[in-house]
């Protein structure tokens, strides 16, 4: 295998058992009582005694001084024990906010740890890379915020590509696809920090959407209420005007019919004194 694939092979290793090593000291602080490593010492003599099986060909645990000796077989080899046969079952993983994909990411870890381990020409380094850039990203869903922080996950997806670009494992496609949209890929704060506002944006939006559909209704009452008012107030000003009309028709005819018995009774005194009448 070239110098270049066995040296990122090695990285990968060497980073999957920091990530290991962080994972278990995680959890086994978080679980009630003792809390150091002579404790998850002693733990792992007593696991080896009930299963014998599952914690076979495991290394010697008599010179493990400090947490910095302890390898991924080790750390998840104690993750994932399915503790089927004791009495007092830890249950690390289980009681973690989110114990399926705590268990992928533990998976995960592993797998990319082994594969790096065995790896022994280029193709198979290039399998490393790929497996930790998906470990990576198990462990963002399962530890973000928790036994990791949003910084350190960034610094891992740097790596992860940085391994990747190395060993040639992005192909021309990809490479494409990166020219095209040249934004990178997210972690998992800036994931649930874009979730967060998107569901602040959307309530808010939701909220101002009620007030106004309701001044809306309220305009649209108003309106109506107005144009009622308006129609009202035109019908009183027509029957106010038709009144006044008959008002004034109403002197209007008694003066003429004055006017008419004045000149009918001057007719009548000029035909007298003409002595038209009575002949």
């Amino acid at each position: 295998m070239p110098d270049e694939a066995l040296q990122i092979a090695f990285e990968i290793k060497t980073t999957c058992d920091e990530i290991s090593r962080r994972l278990l000291r995680w959890h086994w602080e978080k679980k009630p009582g003792d809390h150091s490593l002579e404790g998850l010492l002693r733990h792992l003599e007593q696991r080896q005694k009930e299963s014998p099986e599952y914690y076979d060909r495991l290394p010697d645990l008599s010179g493990k001084t400090s947490w910095q000796q302890l390898d991924t077989t080790l750390c998840m080899r104690v993750l994932l024990d399915p503790e089927k046969d004791t009495d007092r079952p830890l249950d690390l993983l289980g009681n973690t906010a989110h114990p399926a994909a705590a268990r992928r990411a533990c998976n995960a870890v592993r797998t990319a740890r082994n594969q790096a381990a065995h790896a022994s020409d280029r193709s198979e380094g290039v399998q490393a890379a790929i497996l930790f850039d998906e470990a990576v990203e198990c462990l963002e869903e399962g530890y973000a915020g928790a036994a990791f922080k949003t910084a350190e996950l960034e610094q891992y997806y740097r790596m992860a590509q940085d391994f990747l670009t190395r060993c040639g494992a992005k192909t021309p496609r990809r490479s494409a696809e990166k020219a095209e949209d040249p934004t990178p890929r997210s972690t998992a704060g800036e994931r649930t920090s874009r979730q967060s506002s998107s569901s602040r944006r959307a309530n808010q939006s939701n909220r101002a959407d009620r007030p106004a559909h309701s001044q809306s209704r309220s305009g649209q009452g108003t309106r109506r209420q107005s144009q009622s008012g308006r129609k009202g107030q035109q019908n009183r000003s027509r029957n106010s005007r038709a009144a006044q009309r008959k008002r004034k028709a109403g002197p209007n005819r008694a003066m003429v019919l004055l006017l008419l018995g004045i000149a009918l009774l001057g007719l009548l005194a000029r035909a007298w004194s003409m002595g038209l009448l009575f002949h």
